[in-house]
């Protein structure tokens, strides 16, 4: 019995670590163009009107940060104010899409996490799961970094601070 809740404890654990993520980075430079046909719809804000598609294609010559996350995960909670600084930083330049994963929360409460943490960039859910599995993203918070062609340059597994998040972004603007 002790060796059956052994396994189970250890199984939960690896479970909760790859829904909140661990800190890390995986390159994937000169990566192929995934997904450049996902869309899904917006979360209403400033900037996107509630049900608006979004796709690869509205951010058409831009590099992109994509952030995956989901409102219950506490690192991702953790990196939200890091985005919208950076977005506010940089958004002349960059193009930044966050997707919530459904499942341990609903769009509704997407939505309020937006409104909460008064996010002004591309966010939306996931419906399908289609840009999840795409992207291969398999831990939350999971941020992806691409260039302007849309081609994967970085993908980093766990939050991410401020100054971590700036430095990731400079890799992808274009050499002036």
């Amino acid at each position: 019995m002790k060796i059956l809740y052994s396994l189970i404890a250890a199984s939960m654990f690896i479970l909760i670590a790859a829904a909140c993520g661990s800190d890390g980075d995986s390159s994937d430079e000169g990566s192929r163009d995934v997904a450049a046909s996902f869309s899904f719809e917006a979360f209403g804000n400033e900037n996107f009107d509630k049900g608006q598609p979004i796709s690869l294609d509205t951010f058409e010559g831009q590099p992109i940060v994509l952030n995956f996350w989901y409102p219950s995960c506490p690192p991702c909670r953790l990196e939200m104010p890091h985005f919208e600084a950076a977005f506010q930083t940089h958004k002349d330049e960059v193009a930044f899409v966050a997707i919530q994963q459904l499942g341990l929360d609903s769009a509704d409460e997407g939505q309020k996490f937006t409104d909460e943490f008064g996010l002004t960039y591309a966010v939306g859910a996931d419906t399908s799961g289609t840009v999840i599995r795409e992207y291969e993203v398999i831990t939350f918070p999971t941020t992806i970094f691409l260039d302007a062609d849309h081609t994967i340059v970085r993908k980093w597994a766990g939050p991410l601070n401020e100054e971590k998040l700036n430095e990731l972004i400079e890799e992808i603007l274009p050499a002036l």
